[in-house]
């Protein structure tokens, strides 16, 4: 099926951007991987939320999520892992599945996490932020997994059924120790990334890992993981005044924006995001310029 809108991120901005389109009668579809905004909903209560105060971070956000699924959006609890142009769209990519939409909504929020020295530069050369798409280049190697976040399990699992061994960095408390005899956990802190023209090794503590590869799992990617050449300022999307990027057709609000980092903000430039891909389209179609 083809989408008007795309919206990947289903924190306050993202949320508001689909049910802003979806009000206006477009058709919308929302990308949410990690059970709509676990940073909101980590917050104890929230007093300057107008006309709902004194609620929980888990609270509010469950009722942004009740009002989009009443909306006529459709909501895939997957990530992204590509997003390119195709003609006069977008094809957006999960691990499972492939979605065309004829403009973008970034709504990410920000990795607070610092990127690991050699992540950046490994990128695409033994770093991978997705199993299900490289893992199967490394079969019967070695690799390591580094995750943030608990709901990577499946992920590391499948890499296990792939690879000869796993390294398993878990960085998230609680995690419980896979079953899967050719995983070892290691506490130790990843502290590098190391190799010549690809990954060869990951260093954490005083040891070092032999690996031909380094899997990084997080609750939200680096932002231009998945969309190159997004532009990026600092650690936030650079968009002018009308929440669009760099690059036609893609726009974007919230937390990946820039600080600060508030709910009402996040909300109120979701909307804006998404009434301007509203009116990016409506020239399109009319054989305006943006």
């Amino acid at each position: 099926m083809q989408y008007d809108i795309a919206v990947i991120g289903g924190g306050p901005a993202g949320v508001s951007a689909a049910i802003t389109a979806s009000s206006k009668g477009r058709s919308v579809i929302l990308f949410e991987a990690h059970g709509f905004s676990p940073r909101l909903r980590s917050v104890a209560k929230i007093t300057d939320y107008m006309g709902i105060p004194d609620l929980s971070g888990t609270e509010l956000m469950d009722i942004f999520v009740k009002h989009l699924k009443q909306m006529a959006v459709d909501i895939i609890e997957e990530k992204i892992i590509s997003l390119r142009e195709v003609g006069e769209g977008f094809i957006l990519g999960t691990p499972h599945e492939e979605y065309s939409a004829s403009a973008v909504v970034l709504a990410t929020g920000i990795s607070r996490s610092t990127l690991f020295p050699g992540e950046k530069e490994f990128l695409g050369r033994g770093v991978s932020y997705c199993a299900f798409v490289d893992g199967a280049k490394y079969k019967n190697k070695r690799v390591a997994a580094v995750a943030t976040v608990p709901d990577a399990m499946e992920e590391i699992e499948y890499l296990a059924d792939q690879c000869e061994h796993v390294f398993f960095f878990p960085r998230y408390q609680g995690f419980v120790p896979p079953k899967k005899k050719n995983i070892t956990v290691v506490l130790d802190t990843p502290t590098e990334i190391t190799g010549t023209d690809k990954v060869t090794g990951i260093r954490a503590g005083e040891d070092f890992y032999s690996v031909q590869a380094t899997f990084v799992f997080r609750a939200t990617d680096p932002l231009n993981s998945f969309l190159p050449g997004l532009e990026i300022r600092g650690r936030s999307i650079y968009v002018d005044d009308q929440a669009q990027t760099n690059i036609e057709g893609v726009f974007a609000g919230g937390d990946c924006t820039g600080q600060p980092w508030q709910v009402n903000r996040a909300a109120g430039q979701g909307q804006k995001a998404g009434l301007s891909a509203i009116r990016y389209l409506s020239r399109r179609d009319e054989g305006i310029g943006y």
